[in-house]
């Protein structure tokens, strides 16, 4: 990989950007937050040119990976059985508000 021209953010910029988010910095911040800007955008140098992966990972889909709907019957009384508060099938549950 060969290193290309790095990216250079001025501390005018950083103050700029300070400015524009409303933050107040001491000039050692102001100089932390220059280098990790400047790090942050070699990064993408780095990267740029790279193909994007298109977002996730195919599966082929067949029959192994595929299965049939299948109606089966619930338990509502079985689910409801472990609820401390409840009346009927409804769950009471404590307000939030």
């Amino acid at each position: 990989m060969s290193r290309r021209t790095r990216t250079t953010v001025t501390p005018e910029e950083v103050r700029r950007l300070a400015s524009l988010s409303k933050l107040s910095m001491t000039r050692q911040e102001e100089e932390r937050l220059r280098e990790e800007l400047t790090s942050i955008l070699d990064y993408f140098r780095v990267v740029d040119g790279v193909p994007a992966t298109g977002g996730g990972v195919r599966q082929r889909q067949s029959a192994e990976t595929l299965r049939e709907d299948e109606v089966r019957p619930s338990d509502p009384e079985g689910v409801l059985g472990g609820v401390p508060r409840k009346k009927g099938r409804l769950v009471r549950a404590p307000r939030v508000f």
